[in-house]
C-alpha cells in the first residue's frame, strides 16, 4: 500500500559539501526533515517528505539557507525552529534521545551507552541505537556524534565515511585506526523512519 504524503510538508532538494541534501519543511516553515538524497540508509518513507516544493518557495530557501549555513560551521545553532510532524507517532523515548542528541556539543562524541544513561534508561542500549536511527533531522540533530562503544564509528545514515569525515570536520580527535562499522544490523544514527 503507498504511504499518503503527510499533509503541510513539502521537500526540496540542494547541493552541500557533503553531497546533495532533501530538506523537508512544514507549513510553519521550520525544518522537518533532512536526508542525504542519493542513498539515505535507510530511505524516508515518501509520506515523510510531502510534496515537492515550488523552486521559489521562500520557507523552503529561508530554511536551505540555514541548514548549510550550520553545516558550513557558521554556527550550531539553527536558525529555524525543527518539526516533528514527519514523524508523527514518536515515542516518549525516541523524543529523550533525539533532546540528548541534539544536546551534544559540536568537536564532541558520546556513545550510545552514555545516551541511554542521560535519559535515565542505562539498559536500554539498543532502544537507544534504534532512536538515534530514527533521527528525522541528520546533521542538525548530530547523531553523527553518537558512537559506539570505545569510539567505534558506526552505521550513519550517509555511510561511515561520511560520518567519520562529519567528525573530523567538527575536530574530534579520531585515534588512528578507530574501528569502523558498516555492518548490516548496526545502528544508522541519523536515518528516518523506514518503510513499515
Amino acid at each position: 500500500m503507498a504511504s499518503t504524503p503527510t499533509r503541510g510538508l513539502r521537500h526540496a532538494r540542494t547541493d552541500s559539501p557533503l553531497g546533495p541534501l532533501v530538506v523537508v519543511v512544514d507549513d510553519d516553515g521550520a525544518l522537518a526533515g533532512l536526508y542525504y538524497a542519493d542513498g539515505h540508509t535507510p530511505a524516508p518513507r515518501p509520506a515523510a517528505l510531502g510534496s515537492c516544493a515550488d523552486p521559489d518557495d521562500p520557507q523552503v530557501a529561508d530554511v536551505t539557507t540555514a541548514v548549510l549555513a550550520r553545516l558550513e560551521g557558521a554556527s550550531d545553532v539553527l536558525e529555524v525552529p525543527l518539526s516533528w510532524a514527519a514523524v508523527p507517532g514518536a515515542t516518549d523515548l525516541q523524543r529523550a534521545v533525539w533532546a540528548q542528541v541534539a544536546a551534544i556539543p559540536r568537536g564532541e562524541t558520546r556513545t550510545y551507552g552514555e545516551v541511554a544513561a542521560a535519559i535515565g534508561r542505562p539498559t536500554a542500549v539498543r532502544a537507544v541505537g534504534q532512536a538515534v536511527g530514527r533521527n528525522p533531522h541528520s546533521l542538525v540533530v548530530p547523531c553523527h556524534r553518537v558512537v559506539g562503544s570505545g569510539g567505534k564509528i558506526t552505521g550513519y545514515a550517509g555511510g561511515v565515511d561520511v560520518k567519520r569525515r562529519l567528525l573530523e570536520l567538527e575536530g574530534v580527535a579520531l585515534a588512528a585506526g578507530t574501528p569502523v562499522s558498516d555492518a548490516p544490523g548496526a545502528p544508522a544514527p541519523g536515518a528516518p523512519p523506514s518503510a513499515p
